[in-house]
């Protein structure tokens, strides 16, 4: 069954992206949410290192990660994720960095 995984974390941008989005300042440490596709809903933490390293982060802290239940993406807080949700079930990952932070 795929789902959909949040990983959040802190990290360094180290400017090396595989992917073409909006970069965060490079050297600078940013508090980021990937949203990962994954064929079940069991934690990956290799397999989200490795597609966070993809973004062009490193020197992760804190990384934990929790399941995203469809349905919470109705409510007000999360609405906001719905793109990030959708992009991570099309693409296979989606990220969200919060500058600087």
């Amino acid at each position: 069954m795929t789902t959909v995984v949040i990983y959040g974390f802190e990290g360094k941008f180290k400017g090396k992206s595989e992917y073409d989005f909006i970069f965060p300042e490079i050297d600078g440490i940013h508090k980021c949410m990937l949203f990962l596709k994954q064929e079940n809903d069991e934690l990956n933490f290799d397999f989200a290192t490795s597609e966070i390293t993809k973004f062009g982060f490193s020197d992760l802290v804190d990384l934990r990660g929790n399941p995203i239940r469809v349905e919470v993406l109705n409510t007000d807080g999360f609405k906001r994720f719905v793109p990030y949700y959708e992009e991570a079930i099309e693409e296979g990952s989606s990220l969200v960095y919060y500058p600087n932070t």
